[in-house]
Order: structure tokens, then sequence, then C-alpha cells
């Protein structure tokens, strides 16, 4: 478990390291996903979510895109769909299945 524990810890920091090194449009929009997303977090399956989030953007930094172009016009719908994609890292659908049977 210690073990495991120090791994997250360096995946974490490489994972932070990346996104300091972004443009500054697509650093301010990362960051910006990332503290919403761990707001839905249930566990350590959400920084692989975030790495997939950041490799669409370093990605696209690659291809010259801005950060409009990757993500819309609207951040919070995209990281919605995002999280749409990937339930089981977050308690969102635990809580509405939670509120869905309390009439039951």
């Amino acid at each position: 478990m210690f073990k495991k524990m120090i791994q997250e810890k360096r995946e974490y920091r490489a994972y932070k390291k990346r996104v300091n090194e972004l443009p500054e449009e697509h650093k301010k929009a990362m960051k910006a996903i990332e503290n919403y997303m761990w707001n839905f977090a249930k566990g350590s399956g959400m920084l692989a979510v975030l790495k997939n989030i950041l490799e669409m953007l370093e990605n696209s930094v690659s291809d010259g895109l801005s950060i409009r172009e990757v993500v819309g016009n609207d951040l919070a719908e995209f990281a919605d769909s995002f999280l749409a994609e990937f339930p089981e890292e977050t308690w969102i659908d635990k809580q509405r299945n939670t509120l869905r049977d309390s009439i039951e």
C-alpha cells in the first residue's frame, strides 16, 4: 500500500509538471478543469481522466490549436461531457442512485 501511494504521488507530480509546461491559455484551462473535476472525484482514477485531457491539450498545442478550438465556448460543458464518459470515477452517480432510491 505504501509503495502504491508513493507511485501515485510520483505520477501526480509528473502530471503537474506537464500541466505547467503548457502555454498559458491551455494551462489556465487545464487547471480550471482539474479544480472542477476534483469536486466529483471518488478516487485516484480521476488522475487518469485528467491525464487524458492533458494529453488532448498537449496534442492541440502541437497542432497549433487554440484552447477554444479544443474545448469550445463552454468549458463546463466540455468537462461535464468528459465526466459522463467516466462515471465509475465519480461519486455523482452514486448520489443520484441514492436519491432515486430514497422514495422506493
